[in-house]
């Protein structure tokens, strides 16, 4: 029997309000595009997409009721949105988003684009692989592409990583194709873990990105601990994270809200030095030295 899904498309400025109703609902992905006539695809170093005004895609699972989710958006952005529903088969959502998700540039080198997608790179370019799915993450999201952002500018030969929270692998196969020499990449959902076993294996780094249990975490301390997930488990995980972060070692978040940089981040120090935030839209990303012991 054919599977069919319900997308709900808010036009607006808010994008992280909008993100949020869909989080919700429950939300199986949500992706971000430029409401213009052309996406902003390419990221030069240092710098991010600037959507003057974008279009988040919710996508639900067949039989969601799309009228509460509607009242949501109007009662959050009042007047800044515009809300389209259409009903997706499988097949048109994938064929959609692949027409809609161009190759995207992080830094110099690093490229994240469909599958079927030609990228006009150089000889010397990082290609990563990656599909629509359930477990999304292809780096169209603000906190994805921060962290990628940050993994592409980063020295990351023969380090260890931990990539917590890893939803479809993309943290943890990018810092693998970028030189890592391994990643441990945990998350509380087995469908996420699948998805990233096999986006690993479609990038050829399988035998280098290894995805146990969360309480089954081994071999650290380590390099870099990647966590792109939200602010209050960020702030429940600090004694966690900071256990998992070697001394001199790297610690990347992401997930949180401008709002919240400073809850966050008390709740690192004094075990972290922090630099200064990098911003997108609403969304924030903090990284951090630890202290040497």
């Amino acid at each position: 029997m054919s599977i069919s899904w319900l997308q709900i498309t808010a036009t607006t400025h808010r994008t992280a309000i909008a993100e949020a109703v869909f989080e919700q609902f429950g939300a199986e992905a949500i992706t971000e595009l430029d409401a213009g006539s052309e996406l902003t695809v390419e990221m030069s170093p240092n710098s991010t997409p600037a959507f003057e005004r974008a279009r988040m895609l919710g996508l639900f699972t067949q039989g969601t009721l799309a009228e509460p989710i509607i009242a949501a958006l109007h009662e959050a952005l009042g007047d800044d949105v515009i809300v389209d529903t259409q009903t997706l088969e499988n097949e048109d959502w994938a064929s959609r988003w692949l027409a809609e998700h161009p190759p995207i540039r992080f830094g110099e080198r690093l490229w994240v684009a469909p599958h079927n997608a030609p990228v006009e790179a150089g000889d010397n370019a990082i290609v990563m692989r990656l599909d629509p799915g359930l477990a999304f993450g292809t780096g169209t999201h603000p906190t994805t592409r921060l962290c990628l952002g940050w993994l592409a500018e980063a020295d990351l030969a023969g380090r260890r990583v931990v990539d917590y929270g890893c939803g479809s692998g993309i943290l943890a196969i990018a810092a693998v194709l970028l030189g890592a020499r391994e990643v441990v990449a945990v998350d509380i959902d087995e469908q996420a873990l699948q998805a990233t076993r096999e986006n690993a294996a479609h990038n050829g780094v399988a035998d280098r990105i290894i995805t146990p249990a969360m309480s089954d975490i081994t071999g650290g301390p380590f390099d870099i601990v990647l966590a792109n997930i939200l602010a209050k488990p960020l702030i429940s995980l600090a004694p966690t994270l900071t256990e998992l972060t070697l001394p001199g070692g790297a610690l990347v978040m992401a997930g949180l809200l401008t709002r919240q940089i400073e809850d966050v981040r008390s709740a690192y120090e004094p075990a972290f030095i922090f630099d200064a935030p990098d911003i997108e839209d609403d969304w924030a990303r903090l990284s951090a030295r630890k202290a040497d012991a």
